[in-house]
């Protein structure tokens, strides 16, 4: 950081808060000042990594030379295995993609579970058209932070081991305990993770209304206090109407890309319908995409989402991320 320079938060407690109801955009000094704590310095130390200090600086734990500098001063090096991160994604054939689902592949959640201060990591999981025989089918996985910047895999322990075609994930505080709750998005239905506040979490889809109908692709969420109520709702972008029996395959069309045979859609495909789910304040959530407009609008191909009030008007605003056509400001 330079001399004189104001951070954005006065404290990594402060920061972690602001994550559970949007999505949030960060100066690049304000990235370099979370990424470079005091409490990673011990581990870069035992990896033989000094900390940048110029654009000039090197260093490589795995013994292979300078490391590549960006002119920036700051050099990124991938130290999952090391970490502890060693959790394999499966989304998809490994070789060859049939449906355009094999394709997109799981997001990932940096969030403190047990509120402890230190960033704890959340990974979502896919799944396979051919399944896992033998052996169990993948899970998503949870990994504590050890403040030592390594990770504990708790995903049993947290009860949070829940397998299917993962898409995105968003937390937010949805009934107001003080702990961060996890929801993730499906092909399929949704999950909804209460935390308990004893580093354990309790499926309450179905109980709370938000598990869905079991045949929609879900794709990107977000908690956002759409009516300023004083309750984190939720919004869940939709892909594509997803049929595998009925779903074209590349040899049907063909589906080509630059000459090459691939996945088909999403153009040609019928767009979903994004859901928001308004937040009853007992624990239970109502589809309210009806009322809210939502399905006035065409199919959109959803897959990220970002929420803030971006015309200032003290409402906040939903801005959602499509695929092969125009994004979508709600």
């Amino acid at each position: 950081m330079r001399e004189g320079t104001t951070l954005l938060f006065s404290s990594r407690r402060t920061f972690l808060q602001s994550l559970s109801r949007s999505a949030l955009v960060l100066s690049l000094e304000n990235v370099f000042a979370l990424a470079s704590r005091a409490s990673w310095l011990p581990f870069l130390r035992r990896l033989q990594l000094a900390p940048v200090s110029g654009a000039g600086a090197t260093g490589n734990p795995l013994g292979g030379g300078a490391a590549p500098t960006n002119g920036l001063g700051v050099n990124f090096l991938n130290v999952a295995r090391e970490s502890g991160l060693n959790a394999r994604t499966i989304f998809g054939g490994e070789h060859k993609n049939k449906y355009l689902l094999e394709t997109t592949g799981c997001g990932v959640a940096f969030y403190d579970y047990d509120n402890d201060g230190w960033l704890d990591i959340f990974l979502v999981n896919g799944s396979r058209l051919e399944g896992f025989s033998p052996g169990p089918a993948p899970t998503s996985h949870l990994f504590k932070n050890n403040r030592d910047g390594t990770f504990t895999d708790v995903t049993a322990k947290a009860g949070v081991g829940h397998s299917g075609w993962g898409q995105g994930v968003c937390i937010g505080d949805y009934d107001n305990d003080g702990y961060e709750d996890l929801f993730v998005t499906y092909f399929g239905k949704d999950v909804l993770y209460h935390n308990n506040g004893d580093g354990t979490f309790t499926d309450v889809s179905e109980k709370s209304g938000v598990a869905g109908s079991g045949k929609r692709w879900n794709t990107g969420c977000a908690f956002v206090d759409y009516d300023r109520d004083g309750h984190l709702d939720l919004f869940v972008a939709n892909y594509i109407d997803l049929d595998l029996a009925t779903a074209p395959v590349p040899e049907s069309g063909p589906c080509l890309y630059k000459g090459v045979m691939v996945a088909c859609g999403p153009p040609g495909l019928n767009g979903g319908k994004n859901i928001l789910y308004h937040n009853n304040g007992d624990g239970t959530f109502s589809d309210v995409s009806e009322s809210a407009g939502l399905l006035q609008a065409n199919g959109t191909y959803g897959l990220g989402v970002l929420t803030a009030d971006f015309d200032n008007d003290g409402w906040p605003d939903i801005y959602v991320a499509n695929d092969s056509t125009a994004s979508a400001l709600e």
